[in-house]
């Protein structure tokens, strides 16, 4: 097995997302900052590559593995004096075998990992895709990882769930949060881009606190993170690579959601694990 020494090991599905070629030829092109479009698993080890505390992430990649290997190569490129280091893994969590095959690979090479944070979502329409990536697939990559955090080196592990705003039953139902409008009456409704999704976060939330009874005896510190609406590229045109400025629709800087997220990575929000809650950066988020 290979040695990292002290370094403290972070899985992160999701992490190469917005460092493709053509986005990066469009980025070239526009002469705008590519931080801006990156995703918030690329933001969240750009952040802890900037810490100083040293970190070995393990870039997870669906598809082509230049793609994360382009995302860690712009890391070493934005913090060059980084004690920490990354390498890219093939994982596709809509896929058993694909699950299977990245924990065989990690547990052969490290056999263990300190933080496994669930980042990865799906861009596609339709619901069981949509829902088999937030709720299925990450539960069952979660379930096939849980022996790795068992035997984390770094005390407490962690085991972050990234979440949404639009996943509040409470707020939504009450009518104040940002994507609700009552529909205007008669058939056909008009499309709600952000049904499939919602309702999908909702059900991770619930899966997350279920984790968190499951592991709270084993001393594993379990975190639902909100990050906030961010700028990333969920909602970008998959077909071109185009990027969709969502700015006017709220939607902030990645760089704020993804210290956040380091932030909790790091053991600052520790106090916060139990019971279970939905974390927003500056507040609790209603179930």
């Amino acid at each position: 097995m290979s040695s990292l020494g002290s370094k403290t090991i972070v899985l992160i599905t999701g992490a190469n997302t917005g460092l493709g070629e053509t986005r990066w030829s469009n980025l070239q092109r526009k002469h705008i900052s590519s931080d801006t479009f990156c995703t918030a698993g690329f933001e969240i080890a750009k952040a802890l590559f900037a810490r100083p505390h040293s970190y070995h992430i393990i870039v997870g990649c669906r598809g082509d593995l230049t793609r994360a290997s382009n995302a860690i190569s712009k890391l070493t490129q934005v913090s060059p004096g980084s004690a920490s280091t990354a390498e890219p893994l093939s994982i596709d969590i809509a896929s058993d075998e694909s699950i299977t095959a990245a924990f065989q690979q990690i547990q052969g090479k490290f056999g263990y990992i300190d933080i496994l944070v669930n980042n990865a979502g799906s861009k596609r329409e339709g619901w069981n895709r949509t829902y088999d990536i937030n709720v299925t697939g990450t539960h069952l990559f979660t379930e096939t990882f849980a022996p790795l955090l068992l035997a984390a080196k770094a005390q407490p592990p962690r085991l972050l769930f990234i979440t949404s705003g639009l996943s509040s039953i409470t707020e939504h139902s009450g009518g104040s949060s940002p994507r609700c409008a009552l529909a205007p009456a008669g058939w056909p409704k008009p499309k709600t881009m952000w049904f499939p999704y919602r309702v999908s976060k909702s059900g991770m939330n619930m899966m997350a606190a279920e984790w968190a009874r499951l592991l709270h005896n084993d001393g594993i510190k379990v975190f639902n993170i909100s990050p906030g609406f961010l700028n990333t590229g969920l909602g970008d045109n998959r077909g071109t690579g185009e990027w969709r400025d969502k700015s006017s629709m709220g939607a902030i800087d990645p760089t704020i959601g993804a210290g956040f997220c380091a932030d909790v990575i790091a053991g600052m929000r520790d106090e916060h694990s139990w019971p279970m809650k939905v974390l927003r950066k500056d507040t609790v988020q209603p179930w």
